[in-house]
């Protein structure tokens, strides 16, 4: 019989070489989605259920087996022999809900966050690419989990293919063997596909043979051995059954065909990517997008193969009230909650530990209904209005703590007003100050990493993590103060959240009918780059299959060759960038990815996150780069081209909603060479910036030996690589390449750039050796960035490190002079009349909406209050433009 997926069968499962598990992730979406309730969504309104669910199953499975590899398939259609064979194959079924339909691209995204290869192949079911995976890898000798509800599957058991079934819900599963597939069924696998020749299969539409149920059919095969033998056997059966096999015994064999599973797809996928093979930062911004914060820290904890215990010790509950041992907190609900929360209203001391209660009355993240409330050994669990009342009064009289202070308030629709910055304490950013490169910033791992605490037990989520809130806040403003890290933390972070959240709350819009125009040209543009690339090959194949493409451009068309990595030929940007010189197909292949990029990214994807306001809402990300720099989540608004055509055509889709009124930027003017020339103290830099001079026509007089007036274009080209390179430690391949020169003329460039400005190589020598020597680099402000590669034996993770080092004063102190001036700018629109509103931060550059009335007065005063946010031996400069749409404000 099968049975449950336990610590002893993980054990078992351990004893092979490899693990691989590959899922059918149709299967699994679709039980997920019926397992919960439709109530989650995504901040845009899209479901988030199926998706949640499907997670959910994805991690127990990666507890109880510890597979080495994930691998998950979808369906593409249908394979031509089984239509063709039964033209009623699945054809009862309906369409597939709108609510699920929309969450198929969404996990598929998620999974990509997550490195776990998606296979799909056109044509072709999820079974018969699970049967072909399994194939694959039992042949290198790897046990092989298949993941999947659909009972078909049992077929593909053997030695070394177990399948893994959904019991009930999503996390009730089995593991079926060879002895559990007779035991479930009466037959071995490898009958299975003549045992649904006999007794069919209802839910795909394949007949079988009238009358014959899976008792029968077990009965018959195991008397006679195959469906063959039975329908030979046929004549000699007597009754009602025997008449049914003689006259569906062409209906029997058509259903063994149709529901035998295919094992030899032509299909490409990589079997060796291992579990854990992603990168955190992607990781945490995917999940984030989708409200799926609480699983962050469960999946990258699944990369160890193993939870460890809690560490020792009470639980503290609040340290400034005594505090209470783990279970000692007394939990009030209802009107007892409200009286509790009432009652601290006006005795403001003290921190409030808050934690948004997600559970939407027994269903599963949905939309925040809920808070928990805890102090003094108490707790208050709130739901309803109840809960936005008293956020509403802890905010203004109290000290709030939460783990997320920005979602809290978001999630309640609470006043922003009532958001004082030195009465509120996110936890998440005080750890990410600390370490801006932590994995995750959970409250649990964060109790356990700075309080020495296990997080409480309790049957209420938001309980837990409100107690454990409250005990954090003396532990990380301890750490903070003794680090040198609060006052960029009270100083900037915390000032900037109520401003993050109004310009969340604000969006902007977005004129879906331009986007619906560039989408249309840049499928044309696409088609057409395909058949280019196809005319050069002399071949169709697909361009965005890395082996394919590599085969062509290496193998077939005989380009010089690039680098090799496990799956083939290397075909990334470097190596097309390389070619494009010389081969035009290298060039037009980079066009068509850039092109399929931003279709799918932004002009696909854009009018899909429009809300009911004609708006598009990103959530700006405090906590994701590593270097201080603000992110931006779905949509990710960060990262559209400014630079080239589509990019502006991207931008110009970004309008103001009332008629009259204008898009501002304002954008700060060579920032990080500024502050360069600041930290290093050398007089040439800072000269050509007091003076006013072109510094990059300067620098090339200086690098090339010409007078300023003699400057050419290319020499200016040249020197502004060269001094923006510098800033991030680019070394003399990577100017080479950039330039298109050879690497020992790179050299000489960076050397006699280093001639012109000896206090830049004496800055950036200095700033790499004392950051090997504290373990840190800092910004002007003192954000500090952690940067352990620097202690590395390996010499590219080590000079990884150094260019870090060198970076991190510059850029780091640019994102710190960013917040100021957006929290200032803030300030100022809200202490006037007026009704100009910030909506966007991309890099240097915050973006308005205002009356075209109000433009030039706003750019005046937005511009003199981004130029005095700090006081810098040169003076910061910024750039104001407005216009009908974001495009033309440049």
């Amino acid at each position: 019989m099968p049975t449950p997926l336990r610590n002893d069968t993980r054990k078992a499962c351990q004893l092979t070489d490899r693990t691989l598990a590959v899922i059918d992730g149709n299967s699994l979406l679709h039980r997920a989605f019926h397992a919960l309730p439709p109530t989650m969504t995504a901040p845009d309104g899209r479901p988030t259920n199926a998706v949640f669910g499907f997670l959910q199953m994805l991690l127990k499975l990666v507890a109880d087996i510890a597979p080495d590899s994930v691998i998950v398939a979808f369906d593409r259609g249908k394979p031509a022999f089984r239509t063709e064979a039964l033209k009623a194959y699945k054809a009862h079924r309906p369409p597939t809900a709108a609510e699920l339909r929309v969450q198929f691209p969404m996990v598929k995204e998620v999974l990509e966050a997550m490195a776990v290869p998606v296979v799909e192949v056109e044509g072709w079911e999820a079974d018969d690419l699970l049967g072909t995976l399994a194939e694959r890898a039992k042949a290198t000798g790897a046990l092989v989990l298949l993941v999947t509800g659909d009972r078909d599957a049992l077929q593909l058991v053997d030695e070394r293919v177990r399948v893994v079934s959904t019991r009930k819900g999503l996390t009730d599963i089995v593991v079926y063997d060879r002895d559990g597939v007779i035991g479930k069924t009466g037959v071995p696998p490898e009958l299975i596909p003549d045992y649904l020749g006999l007794k069919g299969d209802a839910s795909d539409n394949i007949p079988g043979v009238p009358g014959v149920g899976e008792k029968t059919a077990a009965r018959l095969i195991a008397e006679h051995g195959s469906l063959e033998a039975v329908l030979d056997a046929a004549p000699s059966i007597k009754g009602k059954l025997g008449e049914n096999l003689r006259e569906h015994a062409d209906a029997a064999r058509v259903s063994r065909l149709v529901a035998t599973i295919c094992r030899d797809v032509p299909l490409e996928a990589d079997l060796g990517i291992g579990w854990g093979a992603w990168d955190p930062e992607t990781l945490r911004s995917a999940f984030g997008a989708l409200r799926f914060t609480s699983l962050v820290g469960k999946v990258l904890a699944s990369a160890t193969r193993a939870v460890p215990d809690a560490p020792p010790g009470p639980f503290v509950a609040d340290p400034l009230s005594g505090g209470a041992p783990e279970g000692a907190w007394e939990i009030a609900r209802g009107e007892d909650a409200a009286r509790l929360a009432a009652h601290w209203a006006g005795s403001g001391h003290g921190w409030i530990g808050a934690s948004p209660d997600e559970s939407g009355a027994g269903s599963l993240f949905c939309e925040t209904s809920g808070i928990a409330l805890a102090r003094d050994g108490q707790v208050a669990v709130l739901e309803g209005d109840a809960a936005a009342t008293a956020l509403s009064g802890a905010l203004r009289d109290h000290m709030v703590a939460a783990a997320d202070v920005k979602a809290l308030v978001r999630g309640l629709h609470v006043d922003d007003g009532l958001m004082e910055p030195e009465r509120l304490f996110d936890c998440g950013i005080a750890a990410y100050l600390l370490e801006s490169n932590r994995s995750s910033y959970d409250v649990d791992g964060l109790l356990a990493d700075y309080a020495g605490a296990a997080m409480p037990s309790s049957d209420d989520p938001a309980a837990s993590e409100a107690q454990a809130v409250a005990s954090l806040v003396p532990s990380l403003e301890e750490r903070l103060r003794s680090d040198g890290s609060h006052d960029v933390f009270s100083r900037v972070e915390m000032p900037l959240v109520p401003v993050l959240v109004r310009m969340e709350r604000a969006g902007v819009a977005v004129d879906t009918g331009v986007l619906a125009t560039l989408s249309e040209e840049t499928g044309e543009g696409i088609d057409r780059l395909a058949g280019e690339i196809f005319d050069l090959a002399g071949c169709e194949f697909t361009i965005d299959s890395p082996k394919q493409l590599g085969e062509v451009l290496f193998d077939k068309l005989g380009l010089p060759r690039g680098r090799r990595t496990k799956t083939g030929w290397s075909t990334d940007a470097s190596v097309l960038g390389e070619l494009g010189t010389s081969f035009p197909i290298a060039g037009k292949v980079l066009d068509y990815r850039e092109l399929r990029k931003l279709k799918s990214t932004y002009v696909d994807a854009l009018p899909r996150l429009v809300g009911d306001d004609g708006r598009v809402h990103t959530t700006f990300n405090q906590t994701v780069a590593a270097t201080g720099r603000l992110s931006s989540s779905n949509p990710n608004l960060q990262n559209i081209p400014v630079r080239t055509a589509l990019g502006r055509r991207i931008r110009a889709a970004f309008v103001p909603t009332r008629p009259g009124d204008v898009i501002l930027s304002a954008d700060y003017s060579q920032i990080e060479l500024r502050i360069l020339a600041h930290l290093s103290g050398d007089q040439g830099l800072i000269g050509a910036f007091v003076e006013g001079a072109d510094l990059h026509a300067a620098t090339a007089s200086r690098v090339f030996g010409v007078p300023p007036g003699e400057v050419d274009p290319e020499q200016r080209r040249r020197a502004k690589a060269v001094n923006f390179g510098i800033v991030y430690g680019i070394s003399a391949h990577g100017l080479a390449e950039s330039l298109g020169i050879e690497r020992a003329e790179a050299q000489a460039m960076i050397d006699r750039y280093y001639e012109a400005y000896p206090g830049v190589r004496e800055f950036l020598v200095e700033t790499v050796a004392s950051a090997r020597r504290d373990g840190h680099a800092s910004t002007l402000l003192g954000r500090k960035r952690r940067i352990p590669e620097l202690g590395s034996s390996n010499h590219n993770v080590r000079a990884f490190g150094e260019r870090t080092a060198m970076n991190h004063p510059m850029q780091g102190t640019a994102a710190d002079i960013v917040k100021l001036a957006m929290v200032d700018v803030d300030r100022l629109l809200a202490g006037g009349a007026w009704r100009a509103a910030m909506v966007l931060q991309v890099h240097d550059e915050l973006v308005f909406e205002c009356p075209e009335r109000e433009a030039e007065a706003l750019a005046a005063s937005v511009r003199e209050a981004m130029e005095r946010v700090v006081e810098l031996a040169v003076p910061l400069a910024v750039d104001v433009a407005w216009g009908p749409d974001w495009a033309s404000a440049k």
